[in-house]
């Protein structure tokens, strides 16, 4: 009698496979969100601490922090910062809490809806 030669997978070896997958994505996808997430946060708070750098130059200068300012633009012509990079990030200068041009808002906002804001020389979160 010849022996009969397995070929394939059972369907319960595929179904175990499909689940293990399935658990490993469930644990992976979330893990990997988390850390896009944590990545764009630190660039846009990099950018702020290059930010400061230029407005101590400003207040060096002039005894004032340069406020107002609603575009790279716009900031680029008061204190000479510019991004690295063209990323479509936005930026924005804003006069803050005290309201005498003694400190600062620097809000940056990711195209993929991340915003920051951080009320400078304090370095405290808006």
């Amino acid at each position: 009698m010849a022996k009969k030669i397995k070929n394939g997978f059972t369907l319960i070896e595929l179904m175990i496979t499909i689940t293990i997958l399935s658990v490993l994505l469930v644990i992976a996808v979330p893990a990997y969100q988390n850390y896009i997430d944590t990545s764009q946060e630190a660039v846009l708070v990099a950018n702020i601490s290059s930010v400061e750098l230029f407005q101590e130059d400003f207040f060096l200068q002039n005894g004032t922090y340069s406020v107002g300012h609603a575009d790279i633009a716009a900031i680029e012509a008061a204190i000479g910062w510019e991004p690295q990079a063209n990323d479509g990030i936005t930026y924005a200068i804003a006069d803050g809490p005290s309201g005498d041009a003694s400190d600062y808002n620097v809000t940056a906002v990711h195209p993929d809806g991340l915003t920051i804001c951080i009320t400078l020389p304090d370095n405290v979160r808006c």
